[in-house]
């Protein structure tokens, strides 16, 4: 697509909100989209045989701060109404917590061990099969809106093991905008490109098209990308028109969580007395000072309204009747839980996701699955729904039959991991030691590198995981849950097997890539470079 705000200036190009929207749809008359009516008609499309779907991901966004998901500082009507359209995953697991590995499952179906991205900052293989590939072949029109974040950018020449002081500032000076990813195969497919790498501005938020200038988002991120999101889908209206494949990840209800970075008038919707999790010591700072949680639902309340948006675009253009809408998060955040914050811990706070499914008239109003659903899976799983052939790179299984009523998916136990122990670089034993894990619909098993220390929760009868069943440093012995340990420890040997994943200290993976952050190797071998 050409720039469509013409020689937008990189320094400082801001247009309104109006002139925004207008030009969103390059070249339809959409204006004032914020403010679109149940009452107000769109030209209606042409049915298409194969439907067109729209995948949104928050980043950060755990499971249970969504009130269809039990929370109870705030209420998502937009995204409830959505589960009660369609399907609701209550074991949806984010395998890998962490922002770029959970990217690299989504695009690829795959292990990280195979896809090779265990980390943040690092270039992910351009020469593998994506999502996006398999639909452009199938006929449909592609596009990415958002954060992207599987490429160096302004860490490309940052030791990959440790802080450099003034490395990334040193790439910077030199390359004015690290954060755009220029077309091309790093872009896995995707056609449409409204996309950055990485940033947290997110009342000033910026994105690239075809061109390393920065186009300006009028308001808040959030806003801005569901303006372009429906602009899109504007352009498909058309009876020429491809089916559309297109996702969405805005970056809230990322932190930062001040006021720099929360969405305006939102905070005065957020009690300023909150409930928190048992397992949220009450010392921790998040509970004597909940701004930062406030701030964090504040962002979400936005989410969810431009989640109501966007079903209310699609329900007044019949768009919506051939339209399967995915909305999920690439993984949660501990806000305290067992005296934590962020994530990369294998933890409910940070591994639980939403996931909803809707498709009017072909997936099942209000029916919420106990199935266990991964990143891996969403390859398969859309391409058994649309009628698209997969991938046979693809590890994810085809959960399609269940979404659509028809049988339900068999499957006991999946994998979980922790490759590094900080996001940024390959490091072992620091702030988030490497871990290894397996869940199934009932149980959680954790069994961390260093040592022979063993976590084992009951997430039925435990929700906050407080009773770890293993017992200090494992259970040996003969005991009520010995059966249920051994049970989880085989599965866990089965599924490193499956996934070449050699249960590594963090350090080894660097050697994956070279001293630009790009892949060179995975588990399988070495990789095609360009």
């Amino acid at each position: 697509m050409n720039n469509i705000f013409e020689k937008a200036s990189r320094v400082e190009t801001k247009l309104n909100r109006r002139q925004f929207c207008k030009i969103a749809g390059a070249g339809v008359l959409y204006a004032g989209l914020s403010a679109y009516s149940s009452a107000e008609k769109i030209s209606e499309p042409i049915s298409v045989k194969k439907p067109n779907i729209i995948f949104i991901f928050a980043d950060q966004l755990r499971a249970q701060a969504l009130s269809c998901y039990g929370e109870k500082n705030i209420n998502t009507p937009n995204l409830d109404l959505l589960a009660s359209q369609g399907i609701r995953f209550e074991n949806a697991v984010s395998t890998c917590p962490l922002c770029a590995p959970y990217r690299a499952m989504l695009q690829t179906g795959r292990y990280p061990t195979h896809s090779g991205v265990v980390s943040n900052w690092v270039d992910i293989n351009p020469n593998q099969i994506g999502i996006a590939h398999v639909f452009k072949q199938a006929g449909y029109h592609t596009g990415f809106i958002g954060k992207w974040h599987l490429w160096a950018g302004g860490a490309r020449h940052v030791n990959k093991y440790k802080p450099t002081p003034g490395a990334d500032e040193f790439y910077k000076a030199k390359n004015a905008e690290p954060e755009f990813v220029p077309p091309g195969l790093n872009r896995l497919g995707y056609e449409h490109w409204q996309a950055f790498n990485f940033h947290m501005d997110f009342n000033k938020a910026w994105f690239f098209e075809d061109t390393p200038e920065r186009l300006y988002m009028p308001g808040y991120e959030t806003d801005g990308e569901t303006d372009l999101a429906i602009g899109f889908m504007v352009k498909h209206q058309s009876k020429d028109s491809k089916p559309f494949f297109l996702m969405v990840a805005p970056h809230p209800p990322h932190p930062l969580w001040d006021e720099k970075s929360t969405p305006e008038g939102y905070m005065n919707q957020i009690p300023k007395e909150l409930v928190f999790r048992s397992n949220v010591p009450p010392t921790h700072p998040r509970r004597l000072n909940p701004y930062e949680m406030r701030s964090y639902y504040a962002m979400i309340k936005n989410f969810d309204e431009n989640v109501g948006r966007i079903i209310r675009f699609l329900d007044n253009s019949s768009l919506g009747e051939n339209t399967i809408i995915v909305i999920t998060s690439d993984h949660g955040e501990q806000h305290g839980s067992h005296n934590r914050t962020d994530k990369m811990v294998p933890y409910a706070e940070s591994v639980d996701i939403p996931l909803i499914i809707r498709w009017p008239n072909k997936i099942p109003a209000g029916i919420v699955s106990d199935s266990l659903y991964t990143p891996i899976d969403h390859m398969a799983t859309l391409c058994g729904l649309a009628s698209v052939s997969t991938s046979n790179t693809c590890d994810g299984m085809d959960l399609s039959k269940e979404i659509l009523g028809r049988e339900k998916a068999d499957r006991e136990a999946v994998l979980m991991a922790n490759y590094v122990s900080h996001w940024d670089f390959f490091q072992t034993q620091t702030l988030w030691p490497e871990w290894r894990g397996v869940r199934t619909k009932r149980h959680t098993y954790v069994k961390w590198l260093a040592g022979k220390e063993e976590e084992l929760y009951d997430n039925i009868e435990d929700p906050c995981q407080s009773c770890n069943l293993a017992g200090q440093h494992g259970l040996t012995q003969a005991g009520p849950n010995i059966s249920v340990l051994n049970k989880m420890r085989a599965h866990l040997k089965r599924l490193l097997t499956e996934a070449h994943d050699e249960f590594l200290p963090g350090t080894a993976y660097g050697e994956w890539y070279d001293d630009q952050r790009r892949l060179v190797k995975t588990r399988l071998g070495l990789i095609k470079t360009n």
